[in-house]
């Protein structure tokens, strides 16, 4: 007993044990900060490879979730057990929570997601836990890929003073350019910016943005001033010299230009004016900058056209010309991101043409009148690629405008309005004491689905246009006019089924002037920025901006 208490009153050793315990417990603590540590380092790297693979991934959409894996490997981030990669499309707008500015799936894409599952690597916690130690990280990144591009045919050669008739009937004057002053219009470049920017000095914009200046009121002659000075600017003297004649010799000065309906600079638009290098570097034909105008200025969107001495073979062509406003928020020319459209008007031409009649109608004229409306043609900015270089190709979707075709008499009150189909009567072809000849033909060209059309770095620095084709058309216009045209004849007031000498002189008559109208026809249509069942796309520059983390 007494030995007993002796012992259990015996304390020696204790500290020595206690040290054993608290020395397993601190190795333990050691151990689980060890862990804890290399734990925290590890999902640091995971998440700054994560940050890296959402932007290659954002940078090659097409290919986002290769471009994000690849980067993931790059940067040796092992034990991944998976890895997600959501493309959709993300909104800068500081207004919307962070959680809202990314929708998943939604076009078009512009932005990628990439979340990274793996398991952290344990040195020393495998005793206290049994199990992998899952971790998860995302990452987001948007691309800031810009371009500019136009939509619709324009003026790409000048014959017989077709141009200054045409230039003429839209701007009023006396429009006398040379050939040589249309050439010098047709390759000069102009720096957008450099034309925006004395666009504002032209219409009074001293400061504010470059959409202020859309939105402003100008003339034709404040965009030809702008036009001349942007190039003087560039050290092209010839085109200024053009461009300051065109001035004199219309009445440009009197046609107001809706701006916002002539060009669209997207994001860009908020840029203050004459900042400078907005790191978009785009050049317009001049031709293009003053056609634009032209088509969009004429106030009362009508133009008459004297062109009978342009056609060999005919006594007389007169065209009457609308132009239709383009749809809302829509220009001919546009610059943004992926998503942005830019169409061209929509427009209603009437040509009246008079032949000497051959044959059995020798001593006759033969009247005929044709009547197109052609509807707005559109381009679609559908992709932007940007490279390791940052150098840029861009994808277009294009459709061109579905037209009528018709010959037919329709009257000028029908064709102005533009809210309804235009009702076309049989024409009245040859109208003479003891005959008359009525006919009327109808071709339907063009479609509605897109096309995509792809422009490389090269095509852009080249200024290449790529046309998309969807006429329906078995021949030329006039051509197929004429082949599906329906004769009726009466004979001294008479109805009868018109005789096949009779017919045989019509086509007589007019088989000769076929491809000369088609020639017109064609430069008439491409002057004014359309064609049928066609649309010609340019991509004027392109600025790839690097993926960026968004949230």
């Amino acid at each position: 007993m007494a030995f007993g208490v002796k012992f259990a009153g015996d304390d020696r050793g204790a500290i020595a044990i206690l040290s054993a315990v608290f020395m397993f417990i601190g190795i333990a603590l050691a151990a689980l900060a060890i862990d804890l540590g290399a734990l925290h380092v590890e999902r640091r790297e995971a998440q700054g490879a994560s940050d890296l693979a959402a932007i290659a991934a954002s940078r090659d959409l097409d290919h986002a979730e290769a471009a994000a894996r690849a980067t993931l490997e790059a940067n040796n981030i092992l034990r991944i057990t998976k890895l997600t990669v959501e493309r959709g499309a993300y909104v800068a707008d500081s207004a919307l929570k962070a959680n809202l500015r990314f929708t998943a799936g939604k076009t078009p894409f512009n932005a990628a997601r990439v979340t990274v599952e793996k398991n952290g690597a344990l040195y020393f916690g495998h005793a206290l836990h049994s199990g992998p130690m899952p971790m998860s990280v995302t990452s987001m990144a948007a691309t800031t890929g810009v371009a500019a591009f136009s939509i619709g045919s324009r003026l790409a050669a000048v014959r017989d003073g077709f141009a200054n008739n045409l230039l003429s009937a839209l701007l009023g004057g006396s429009v006398a350019l040379s050939v040589a002053d249309y050439n010098a219009l047709l390759s000069a470049d102009i720096d957008l910016f450099k034309f925006m920017d004395a666009l504002a000095t032209n219409v009074g914009v001293n400061a504010g943005t470059y959409n202020d200046v859309l939105q402003s009121s100008a003339t034709v002659g404040n965009v030809l001033a702008a036009a001349a000075s942007a190039a003087d600017a560039n050290g092209n003297a010839t085109a200024k010299a053009a461009i300051d004649k065109l001035a004199r010799q219309s009445n440009s000065k009197s046609l107001t230009v809706p701006l916002s309906k002539y060009l669209s600079l997207g994001g860009l638009g908020g840029l203050a004016v004459g900042t400078p290098a907005p790191g978009l570097d785009a050049t317009f034909k001049a031709m293009d900058l003053i056609s634009g105008a032209a088509t969009l200025a004429n106030g009362a969107h009508q133009a008459t056209v004297d062109l009978g001495a342009a056609v060999p073979g005919l006594l007389s062509l007169k065209a009457d010309i609308m132009v239709g406003e383009p749809p809302q928020s829509s220009a001919w020319a546009a610059v943004g991101e992926v998503g942005s459209t830019a169409r061209t008007a929509q427009i209603r031409v009437r040509l009246v043409a008079e032949v000497g009649g051959a044959g059995a109608l020798l001593g006759l004229k033969v009247r005929l009148p044709i009547y197109l409306d052609v509807a707005y043609a559109e381009g679609r900015l559908a992709k932007i690629t940007c490279s390791a270089s940052n150098s840029g190709s861009v994808d277009i979707a294009a459709r061109s405008g579905v037209a009528d075709l018709w010959i037919g008499e329709v009257s000028t009150a029908a064709i102005s309005n533009f809210n309804g189909a235009a009702a076309v009567a049989e024409a009245q072809m040859v109208e003479a004491p003891l005959i008359k000849i009525k006919g009327r033909a109808h071709v339907a060209a063009g479609s509605t689905a897109e096309t995509t059309l792809s422009f490389s770095a090269s095509d852009i620095a080249n200024g290449a246009i790529k046309r998309v084709k969807s006429t329906g058309l078995t021949q030329s216009i006039v051509a197929s006019l004429i082949g599906d045209l329906k004769l009726t004849v009466q004979v001294l007031g008479l109805g009868l089924q018109l005789p096949s000498v009779i017919t045989a002189a019509v086509g007589a008559t007019l088989a000769p002037v076929t491809a000369p109208l088609d020639q017109v026809v064609d430069t008439l249509l491409e002057t004014l920025g359309v064609s049928v069942g066609e649309a010609d796309v340019r991509v004027h520059g392109v600025r790839c901006g690097a993926g960026m983390l968004a949230g």
